[in-house]
């Protein structure tokens, strides 16, 4: 993108300063009830505890720390990453969100136009966040309780649900790919169950997968041109 005139920065770098110091203050901001704990009332898990704590997530949240900034950042853009990260709940909301925003202004990912329609459907999806759990938290038990079974069962296929529509979404630009695609995933994920490997080395092999055969389709359709 073009730079500011008055400051001689482009957006991207805008982007990346203030993003910096918002993850920077999010990030103490996230130990701050702990503190307050520990100052007010002196309590604190012994240290062994804390570590055992943290490899626990390491091991099984650790490849998505790496995986998951790369996969959506394509589709997120450089602020939309920033906020979706800060936010949190960027496979369920946060992408949708983005993905939708980009559809209705009709742009594509991975373009300045597109990057801006991203953070704005991010920023949306935010603000409706916030005053939807601030409802929920104040409302929602009451009416929870109230639902059928059948309905609070659902809510444990949701963020499937959401997985799919998003995928349905991405591959009806190129259905083959996108056949392709669920496919190899398939089979990829019967055989690992079979072998009992490590499920965080699956999520590696289909991600990888799938951008090899985006990768040959691409080539495909370039010689045809």
């Amino acid at each position: 993108m073009m730079p500011d005139l008055t400051t001689g920065m482009s957006y991207d770098e805008k982007a990346i300063r203030i993003g910096t110091i918002a993850m920077i203050c999010a990030a103490i901001a996230n130990f701050a009830p702990a503190a307050y704990v520990y100052l007010a009332y002196g309590i604190i898990p012994p240290a062994e505890d804390i570590c055992k704590m943290w490899a626990v997530l390491a091991v099984t949240f650790g490849a998505s720390w790496i995986i998951q900034p790369i996969t959506y950042f394509s589709l997120l853009g450089v602020s939309g990453s920033y906020l979706g990260w800060i936010a949190g709940s960027n496979a369920d909301i946060r992408c949708p969100s983005a993905t939708m925003a980009q559809k209705a202004a009709n742009v594509e990912p991975s373009t300045p136009e597109g990057d801006i329609i991203s953070t704005i459907g991010v920023a949306g999806s935010v603000l409706t966040s916030v005053a939807m759990v601030t409802i929920f938290v104040l409302v929602g038990q009451g009416i929870l309780d109230i639902l059928p079974p059948f309905i609070q069962n659902s809510f444990k296929y949701v963020l499937t649900s959401v997985f799919g529509a998003v995928y349905v979404q991405l591959a009806c630009k190129n259905l083959g790919m996108g056949a392709w695609t669920i496919v190899f995933a398939i089979a990829v994920s019967y055989f690992w169950g079979v072998l009992h490997l490590p499920g965080w080395l699956l999520n590696i092999l289909i991600i990888v997968g799938g951008v090899v055969i985006a990768r040959i389709f691409f080539n495909k359709a370039a010689k045809k041109q």
